[in-house]
């Protein structure tokens, strides 16, 4: 079962082209595990996996592609990206980057509603920990952040967040959290909700950029660099 409640065979076919529910299949197949990093994925397999035709498996695999999920081979199909130590420091990298700007504009721009909205999220967060499987921890986990990063607006900045995110959620479910790392997720959220609210721009970003670090380590570790 995923995250939003659909099984890995199942189309949210409301709204979307073919390829976008192909798109959709691909992303919670490799969630799930059933797709793995390093496989090779002929389109002749996955339009007969997905139920359709090969041109919407071709959009379906250069959009995958684009989001930094899949390395497409000319006229050969495509295979999902390996994910290793320099893979997880380039991603957690920008990431950082980006994320710590958009927290000190959110700690800029945020309104008492929003703040409202942002301390029930993080709650969320520490309810969820105490009994979700890895999966649901890592929704709780991207609604806070997504909030956090939407405020400001920058849909560059979100497009960029979004390249690459699916792989290390999937490396995220596959080995859970290691060691105490719940815990310190816990307080270095409540450490940016609290920069964010009292509208501490530079506490924000800093916050923002140690909790991404900290996750880049940990990553690291579990992959063995």
């Amino acid at each position: 079962m995923a995250s939003d409640g659909t099984t890995a065979n199942e189309f949210p076919r409301i709204g979307m082209t073919t390829a976008e529910q192909v798109v959709a299949d691909l992303r919670r197949r490799i969630l799930l595990g059933e797709l793995v990093p390093g496989q090779r994925l002929k389109i002749d397999e996955i339009a007969t996996l997905c139920g359709v035709s090969h041109m919407p498996v071709r959009t379906a695999l250069q959009d995958l592609e684009a989001e930094g999920i899949l390395i497409v081979h000319s006229r050969r199909g495509a295979e999902i990206r390996t994910i290793d130590s320099h893979y997880i420091t380039n991603v957690l990298e920008v990431r950082g980057a980006v994320e710590a700007m958009l927290a000190g504009k959110c700690a800029e721009m945020i309104q008492s509603e929003d703040a409202v909205t942002l301390r029930n999220l993080a709650t969320t967060f520490e309810e969820k920990a105490k009994i979700a499987t890895p999966q649901e921890l890592l929704q709780a986990n991207f609604k806070l952040h997504n909030f956090i990063n939407c405020i400001p607006n920058n849909s560059e900045a979100i497009f960029t967040l979004n390249r690459g995110r699916l792989l290390i959620e999937t490396l995220r479910v596959r080995a859970g959290y290691g060691g105490t790392r719940i815990d310190a997720i816990i307080a270095e959220h409540r450490q940016l909700v609290d920069a964010i609210c009292a509208h501490d721009q530079v506490a924000a970003r800093g916050i923002s950029q140690s909790h991404c670090d900290s996750a880049r380590d940990e990553l690291l570790k579990l992959v063995g660099s």
